[in-house]
């Protein structure tokens, strides 16, 4: 019941097969270059849409994260200029109760007496 089968086994030369036989690819195309959609007007543009969904606090993804990671790159220095003044006026203010506490103090000293 067992047929007898014979294999026969080609051997090329490999440097006679590579002049004889086109090993290069011809049926794949070249890879199309992507265009990188990843631009600033994207990401302005997707913030503004979701801008509501945006959790306020977090570590990340969320405005909280923004915030800081941008304050990195933007100092506040123009807000500093704006609140000097207001600073000045605090300390001005302090003082200037710190010497009437120490009138009412005096006055209070001296009807007890």
């Amino acid at each position: 019941m067992a047929e007898e089968v014979k294999l026969q086994k080609t051997v090329y030369d490999p440097v006679k097969f590579v002049k004889v036989v086109d090993t290069s690819f011809k049926t794949f195309a070249k890879p199309v270059p992507t265009e990188d959609t990843d631009t600033v007007e994207e990401l302005f543009r997707l913030y503004n849409k979701l801008y509501l969904r945006v959790p306020i606090e977090g570590d990340i993804n969320s405005h909280q994260y923004l915030v800081t990671e941008s304050s990195k790159l933007y100092s506040q220095q123009v807000q500093s200029i704006d609140v000097q003044p207001l600073l000045d006026e605090i300390t001005q203010l302090r003082q200037q109760l710190l010497l009437a506490n120490q009138e009412i103090q005096a006055l209070t000293v001296q009807q007890s007496k």
